[in-house]
């Protein structure tokens, strides 16, 4: 950044705590961005002799200026672009850095003491950013939503700061679209056993196996190179390291583990392939187009040599390969079809040329078409063959020794090879990929035509590779006899066994899969993303479900973001696509502005181009904007200096001329249009009048202007983003500049309003960050750097207004959630506040831009005028579930409304969304919709729709008759199956299944069949006959072909067999079916509840605990499905689900196992134990009642958990409120005690904070504590509130001690005391530091307490992901501070670690206990949503468990160390202080 960018907002300067924040985290942005330019200039003093160096192109080179792809362009010649560059002097081959990381293994936990953790991770301050954005937003938070009835909230860290200056990422990523495979290099895929890696344009992607299943997920993304990626070559016996080389001349080495580089180096031109030596562990080779081939030991500090001494070729190097078995043999082929051979044996010169035998054949293309050699590969099994591949449909076996032809394979004549691979574990068997189809053909050497052939995809190949699965059901003698069964096959013998091997596959439209051989089905198949950057999205309109992007690649594609699955595609116009906008309405089409200078309309619906706007002539149209007010308007601005406005039928309405380029434009209502320029101005247009002239104009930037939004709801607002990499915010009546938003450090791209908080602006620039800002203070509150490169389009959901879409030169399409922006309206919502607390009510000009914090958007206007319209009595209970609705960013959440109704007793399925079949159903609506929804598709099918067609249904696109089928098998519709099958043509299949209907069935099946082949005239219907006793038709059909003796007999056979039985008589007893052992004495009813925990718990661990609480309250599992959503941290979903299913509001009860109207919090499960209560007592009642408090437990606890976050965001009274909201019992006061020991404001607002929670003055407290009335608890809640809290805390930990001693941890009272002392700073804190003066001691024991009784609690509450690291925690804390009295807790710790690592479960407490279900409700690892994505150009390493984080992060004090969110959580959750041993608190809530 510009140093006059670095200058606080006029608004900040008098702030001097956030004034130093903004100023630390604009200084560690400057550090980060720095780091790639900082490590490339390390050791550039060292030469080489012979090489050349040239200069890398800037990134801000000219060309690039404006709009830059990922420097892939088709047909791109990198050659003549590196030597076009400069021809200063080679400064040689760059170790750019060198980071000695482990690639395996970490420390064993029980060795991890955190004494040699304090450093944890050497991270730069640039985590700062995070950290320090959250601090700007909670300080502006304060200012207009933190006054509740006169008390102030205090959110300065230096003074009242409640918690300590610990806070988290606040813009949460939801979904994450991959890139697709790039098209322009070959050896882009590689796969080690269990993880397969591919590269994009500009990262890697590397998907893992979970252990002990077939379900593939992205592990992690290498994002480290500049340009596009040339090769990828996973390390032959680590599956953690892999090499990789790109078009910015360097190679890496990765740790995939830890997402990131271990060595580099860059070389004098660009390294076109990489591949590990054989035999030599840290070995690495290289080479470019023109070679020579350099071999690099990475490990040592020194710089790659010549392999040989071998410094050229006269042709381009295609490939090499490196002899898996033989060390130093190598074979390189070259683009004009030779092949070169390097023995192991030094002695002996290469060998140069073509392979003889082959004849010619097949060989076609010139030169400078392109390689002749397509793919090489050795014969695993031999040390001399050689699998070679031409252009034409050549491919030979060739032996190198004497270079001749030993077998040709022959391919259909339209058929040419793309890529090929050797199967593992099967000698002599190969695969290959067409290119012009994606037909995967499996070969043995003995035979030359395939013997299988798998037509997988309409779309060529571009890879593959091959690689060894895990299949538990495979014996080890069906392994060991699969190249036998091979060679049978290619016999003619049956019953072949295919290896049991998965195909890597890459396809030339950048689809990727992993099909599995012997099943014949995709492991993992993931359609086509984008593979070159992405320009814009745009979410649709009328069906927000939908999202539109255009790409570099040329093409358009429409996602549905609840799968992240293409349900449209507009293939590759031939031409970019920069901009994108939707029809207004249910239009259904797509205007985009391309590089062509063409702007076309795309109607979705018909897949067609409808019209063709050439006004550009063929200039760059670089926006493009569709009047959502009137349909019949569509502005485009573009490099030609023009800003046309057309109607849709074509026809021109107005050309507004500006000095230059014109680059952005956006329209406010109807008539007025804003457009961006390059000289740096922002005009106004008014269409309706007929002049040229812009009605106002702004002088608006340094440089030029690239994107203009008006904001949704001030129509006096609009902002614009600039080359000079700063946002302004501008009044347009005034032509005024009301704020200058700066901190991106390069050129503004993406920007988007917040429909409903019009004063939050998120922007995406080229330092490959995302901003988030309030406009009204230009104060940043949030910064994110998880896109590896430029952002450029962003979106807002248009009915979800919390949900935002970015997408990058990174290729990637990201989802986000907003809510937290919004945390304190939703907890004011929760705690009941009146809805003009909420709301903004004020309309029209009467708002104020600097209005506090309310909605004030059309969502909250509808929202508004649909309670009005409810029955008072039910006000309260829908008021919870629309704005619930509205703050949520996870579109997912309606299927949870959808499953609520039901289970409220409503049975009216049009009621639901219309997306309702498509997601997760009721039980009792799963039968009754699939049948419908399979019968639609197979209408559908019948009329030619379901496959080519563009119908979308609840069975996906694209749906087949087997899927149709597939479905009828999940409904269990046997008959409907049957049918089915007999209309495919599967006549075995159906006569198979068909006696499970009935027998009668079965026999009008056999009939019908018979019928058939009678009227193909074929012998195969005599059994069919036969099996009817259809006498006379099988006679006449002998009869009829002159077979007398075949009538005369089978007639016998039948008259014998109808007097020795009845023909309607009964078939044969069938044997009684062997009972299923391990699933004895459970109903169907209790196997669908096992399936659904299943998949709940599939879902929670990667991300998405809507959708496993979705699969529980699909059977009926209420309790089951709120501890889902606890565990993902969806607390508010938690409070509004449980209070709709009758979970009245505790508050009203005074006794937590209560019983009354308990049976109302589990509706379903009601019925159930009706009939358990009939045949055994009343067990059921029981049951029920347990059940119910149970429920109630986990909304109490998400409660709990949402008042610590008002604590968090300094709403005080507002965290009162919510404390009240649970039942009046002894949690309910400590959490309000807690609340009000957190505050560390003055005497007055404290003592106004005690009358508020109820409680007596701080006078009162001591009195009421000193006097030894009540119990400990009581006593100890007292004086902590008192003017002595110190006696307070001596009594605490005395207590705690002796219940530890006594083994009585089992007591609720314990965790309450725990509770009450955790809630006491330990860290002198600005004015509240004369109040607090805890000895060492008692900090020290307070501390180690803490840690070791937390280290219990998550034991129990099965938090293994801390548990180790919390006891190693709990011995540095003892051993550091060495408390007196307290050496006995070292024992226990001891203990307590033993147990764990023995996996004992047996801890001396009854979790079962419903008078204090609230401890141990909050069971199971937390996973929040987005925590199973890995993050991309900002990885960290969490302090506590060392590994990579995925998901959200959590920064520390001083932002020198960071947690994942999940492991934050649950250490706050057990042991609220920081694991650094500081003493200050964690509140990630």
């Amino acid at each position: 950044m510009k140093s006059g960018e670095t200058q606080l907002p006029a608004s900040l300067a008098h702030i001097p705590p956030v004034a130093q924040q903004i100023q630390m985290a604009q200084q560690s942005i400057h550090t980060r961005l720095g780091l790639s330019s900082a490590a490339g200039n390390m050791n550039r003093n060292k030469q080489v002799t012979g090489c050349d160096w040239t200069p890398l192109p800037s990134l801000s080179d000219d060309r690039f200026a404006n709009l830059r792809p990922q420097y892939s362009i088709p047909h791109f010649n990198t050659q003549e672009k590196t030597e076009a560059v400069g021809n200063s002097e080679c400064s040689g081959c760059l170790h750019l850095s060198r980071v000695s990381l482990p690639s395996e293994g970490y420390p064993a936990a029980a060795d991890l003491e955190l004494a040699n953790l304090s450093p944890f991770q050497a991270l730069d301050n640039s985590c700062a950013w995070n950290i320090q954005g959250n601090a700007n937003y909670l300080a502006s938070a304060s200012t207009h939503c933190g006054v509740l009835a006169g008390l102030r909230a205090h959110t300065d860290p230096t003074t009242h700061a409640p918690v300590s200056a610990i806070k988290g990422g606040m813009l949460q990523q939801l979904a994450l679209l991959a890139a697709g495979a790039q098209p322009w290099h070959q050896n882009i895929c590689t796969a080690h056993t269990r993880r397969l890696a591919y590269a994009a344009t500009l990262a890697i992607y590397v998907y893992e196996a979970e252990a002990g299943s077939s379900e593939w997920q992205l592990f992690s993304i290498l994002a480290d190179h500049r340009k596009t990626i040339t090769c990828l070559h996973w390390h032959p016996c680590s599956e953690d390291l892999l090499a990789s080389a790109s078009q910015d001349r360097r190679v890496c080495v990765w740790s995939v583990s830890r997402q990131s580089v271990l060595y580099a180096i860059s070389i004098c031109h660009i390294p076109t392939t990489v591949a590990w030596c054989t035999g030599h562990r840290d070995l690495l080779s290289f080479c470019t187009e023109k070679g020579p081939l350099q071999l690099w030991d990475y490990t040592d500090n020194t710089e790659p040599y010549a392999f040989r001494e071998d410094y050229g070729y006269t042709t381009n190097i295609v490939t090499y390969r490196w002899h898996p078995n033989v060390h130093g043999r190598l074979v390189i082929g070259h683009q004009d079809g030779k092949i070169t051979v390097y023995r192991e044996d030094v002695g002996k010169p290469r060998h140069s040329g073509f392979p003889e035998g082959g004849g010619g054949g097949g060989i076609v293309g010139e030169e400078n078409d392109g390689p002749r050699l397509v793919a090489l590969e050795w014969d695993t099994c031999s040390a001399d063959y050689l699998l070679v591949a031409y252009r034409g449909g050549a491919l030979w076996l060739v032996d190198v020794n004497t270079m001749r032809v030993i077998t040709k394979y022959i391919l259909p004549v339209s058929a040419s090879v793309a890529t090929l691979a050797w199967l593992p574990d099967a000698p002599g068997v190969f695969v290959t990929g067409d290119a012009e189809k994606g037909i995967l053909r499996i070969w043995t050497v003995n035979r030359p035509t395939s013997v299988e052939n798998h037509i997988l995809k309409e779309t060529g190949f571009h890879s593959l590779c091959a690689t060894r699965v895990e299949n538990t059901n495979l014996s080890h003698h069906d392994s060991g006899s699969m190249g036998r069964e091979m060679e049978r096959k290619a016999g003619g013998g049956g019953g072949a066994v295919v290896p049991n091997v998965a195909i890597v596959t890459l396809f030339k439209d950048g689809g990727v899969g992993l099909y599995h051989l012997r099943r014949k089905q995709w492991l993992f198949n993931r359609e086509h993303g984008h593979t070159e950057t992405i320009f814009d999205c745009s979410f649709k309109p009328e069906d927000s479900d939908l999202l539109a992007t255009g790409s570099f690649d040329g093409s358009i594609k429409i996602w549905r973001i609840d799968t992240m699955e293409a349900v449209d595609t507009l293939p590759n116009t031939g031409t970019i696509i920069y901009s994108l906008s939707w029809a207004p309405a249910d239009l259904n089409c797509i205007a985009a502005g391309t590089s062509g200078g063409i702007v076309f309309i795309w109607d979705v619906g018909k897949d067609k181009i409808l019209q063709e706007l050439t006004a550009h002539k063929d200039k760059k149209v670089f926006c493009v904007s569709w009047n959502q007010k009137d349909a019949r308007r569509i502005a485009s601005a573009g490099e030609c200096g023009y800003c046309y406005i057309h109607q849709v039928s074509g026809t021109l309405l107005q050309d507004y001329r500006h000095p230059g380029p014109v680059y952005g434009c956006d329209w406010r209502d109807a008539d007025i249009l804003a457009t961006g320029c390059e000289d740096g101005r922002i005009r106004i247009y008014n269409v309706t009048k007929n002049k040229k002239e812009p009605i106002t104009e702004l002088k608006a930037h340094m440089k030029k202007v690239f994107r203009v939004k008006w904001n949704p709801v001030y129509e006096d607002i609009l902002c614009s983003g600039s080359d000079d990499s700063s946002v302004r915010i501008w009044s347009y009546s005034r032509a005024q500049c009301l704020a200058v938003l700066v901190g991106h450090s390069d050129n503004v791209r993406g920007l988007a309003w917040c429909p409903e908080l019009p004063f939050l602006l998120i922007s995406g620039s080229w330092d490959r960050t995302m901003r988030v800002w309030d406009a009204r203070r230009a104060t940043c509150l949030d910064v994110v750097l998880d896109h590896g490169a430029d952002v450029y389009g962003l979106s807002i959901h248009p009915a979800r207004p919390f949900l935002l879409a970015s997408c990058s030169r990174d290729s990637t399409l990201r989802l986000w959630s907003l809510s937290s922006f919004v945390a304190p309206l939703q907890l004011k919502v929760l705690a009941g506040k009146p809805i003009e607390d909420i709301i903004d009510k004020s309309a029209g000009e009467s708002r104020t831009w600097s209005g506090g914090l309310q909605l004030c958007g059309m969502r909250a206007e509808h929202l508004q005028a649909s309670l009005t319209r409810t029955d008072p009595a039910h006000t309260s209970t829908k008021r919870l579930k629309l704005f619930a609705d509205l703050f949520c960013g996870d579109i997912r959440v309606r299927n949870v409304w959808d499953l609520v109704y039901v289970l409220q007793g409503h049975t009216d399925i049009s009621l639901l969304s219309t997306n309702y079949t498509q997601a997760i159903m009721h039980h009792s609506h799963l039968i009754k919709c699939s049948l419908a929804a399979a019968a639609e598709q197979e209408m559908d099918e019948n009329r030619g729709m379901g496959v080519g067609g563009r119908k979308h249904s609840g069975l996906g696109v694209g749906v087949g008759q087997g899927d149709v089928g597939e479905w009828y098998l999940r409904c269990g519709a046997l008959q409907q199956y049957c049918e089915l099958m007999t209309r495919l043509h599967q006549w075995d299949h159906a006569l198979a299944l068909a006696p499970s209907v009935s027998v009668d069935y079965w026999r009008k099946l056999m009939a019908r069949h018979a019928e058939q082949l009678l009227s193909d005239d074929n012998e195969a219907c005599v059994p069919y006959l036969l099996a009817t006793r259809d006498a006379d038709k099988l006679i006449n059909f002998h009869i009829g072909r002159g077979h007398l003796d075949k009538a005369f007999s089978e007639c016998v056979a039948l008259s014998k067999a109808g007097r020795s039985r009845s023909l309607k008589g009964p078939p044969p007893d069938i044997p009684p079916r062997i009972p299923d052992t391990n699933g004895a004495g459970k109903s169907v009813g209790g196997r669908a509840v096992e399936c659904a925990e299943l998949v709940a718990r599939w879902h929670l661990l990667r991300g998405s605990p809507i959708v496993a609480a979705c699969a529980l309250l699909a059977v009926d599992d209420i309790k089951g499905a709120l501890t889902m959503l606890l565990r993902g941290h969806e607390l508010e979903l938690v409070v509004v689900i449980g209070r709709l299913l009758g979970c009245d509001d505790p508050s009203e009860t005074t006794e937590p196992n209560d019983s009354k109207d308990v049976d109302n919090c589990n509706v379903v499960e009601k019925k159930e134990e009706k009939k358990e209560e009939g045949e055994g007592g009343k067990s059921g009642e029981e049951t029920t009642t347990t059940r119910g408090v149970s429920v109630r437990c986990v909304v109490e606890t998400s409660l709990r958990y949402l008042t610590y976050r008002a604590v968090r965001l300094g709403l005080w009274e507002l965290a009162i409120d919510l404390a009240n909201k649970l039942p009046k019992s002894m949690n309910q006061t400590v959490l309000k005690a807690e609340v009000i020991l957190s505050y560390l404001g003055s005497h007055e607002e404290r003592e106004a904070l005690y009358a508020y929670a109820g409680f007596p003055s701080s006078t009162d407290c001591l009195d009421r504590g000193r006097g030894g009335v009540g119990s400990v608890l009581e006593q100890v809640l007292f004086l902590l509130l008192s003017p002595q809290p110190n006696k307070g805390l001596t009594m605490a930990l005395q207590y705690l001690q002796e219940q530890i001693v006594g083994d009585n941890v089992d007591r609720e009272e314990v965790w309450l005391v725990l509770r009450l002392v955790q809630a006491v700073p330990l860290v002198p804190v600005g004015g509240g530091a004369g109040r607090w003066t805890i000895r060492g001691d008692e900090r020290g024991a307070l501390l180690a307490l803490s840690a070791y009784l937390g280290g219990v609690r998550a034991a129990i509450l099965d938090y293994r992901t801390i548990v180790p690291y919390l006891f190693s925690h709990a011995s540095y804390i003892l051993e550091k501070h060495r408390p007196s009295g307290y050496e006995f807790l070292g024992q226990y710790i001891t203990t307590a670690r033993t147990k764990w690592e023995r996996g004992e479960s047996d801890w001396g407490v009854v979790t079962s206990n419903t008078s204090a279900c609230w401890l141990w409700c909050d069971s199971g690892v937390t996973r929040v949503s987005g925590s199973h994505l890995p993050r991309h150009s900002d990885s960290q390493t969490c302090c506590i468990t060392n590994q990579i984080i995925k998901g959200p992060s959590y920064f520390l004090e001083k932002s020198e160390s960071v947690m994942g969110q999940n492991d934050a959580l649950m250490w706050a959750k057990v042991h609220p202080y920081s694991p650094l041993g500081t003493g200050l608190r964690l509140n990630p809530f």
